[in-house]
């Protein structure tokens, strides 16, 4: 059996990063999220160089900038082959990978 940790990485970009309960608002409450942020980790200065969610979400899964991606607004019909991604890369060390949205 492997000792490799489970890795589940969850991004959530539809709603402002102040809204979580377990980061302190006073009247947001978020209890999935609030349960997996005890059991997780919590990057509160996490900075994203595309402020629109698709290219956001390219240059978080390539690792490429936004103007590297073919993505620095929203677009329809751009390709999503990048030779590299977050995924191919855990697949290649043995990660079952998903993505689901």
């Amino acid at each position: 059996m492997s000792k490799r940790p489970n890795i589940l990485i969850i991004t959530a970009d539809e709603y402002r990063s102040d809204c979580l309960g377990f980061a302190g608002h006073p009247d947001v409450t978020t209890p999935y999220l609030d349960s997996l942020a005890q059991k997780g980790i919590y990057f509160p200065n996490a900075y994203s160089s595309c402020p629109t969610c698709v290219p956001a979400r390219a240059v978080f899964h390539t690792g490429l900038k936004p103007a590297n991606t073919g993505r620095v607004g929203y677009r329809d019909g751009v390709d999503w082959n990048y030779s590299r991604t977050l995924g191919s890369e855990f697949t290649r060390l043995g990660y079952q990978t998903q993505v689901c949205g």
